[in-house]
């Protein structure tokens, strides 16, 4: 009886586990929402912060690391983890920092709204 009681709690123990994992949100750059940056409005994923400075360089930075629809005029966007991670890696000198973040679609670039 012990032990049906323990496999029991534990299965119990494992399934809210499972289920309190799958339930978190997680950064998906098609939710958006409205932020304001320099009197112009964008579509910014939510938890993604707006760069303070853009431009045309970095723009071309950003073609050159594969966000293609980069253009000049947009602004640059990044997820609240991946700029903490850009920092660190950057102190260590990677900069191939910016193409995993770009590929795993946690940095990117947004147009105002017309």
């Amino acid at each position: 009886m012990k032990n049906i009681n323990s496999i029991t709690a534990l299965t119990f123990t494992g399934l809210l586990l499972v289920g309190c994992n799958a339930t978190q949100p997680s950064f998906s750059p098609d939710n958006t929402v409205v932020k304001v940056s320099n009197g112009k409005s964008y579509n910014i994923p939510v938890g993604a912060n707006i760069s303070p400075y853009v431009d045309e360089k970095v723009i071309k930075f950003y073609q050159k690391i594969g966000l293609n629809e980069c253009k000049d005029g947009d602004t640059t966007w990044e997820e609240e983890n991946a700029k903490d991670e850009m920092n660190i890696a950057i102190s260590k000198g990677d900069r191939t920092i910016y193409q995993k973040l770009a590929k795993e679609g946690r940095i990117g670039c947004a147009s105002p709204i017309n």
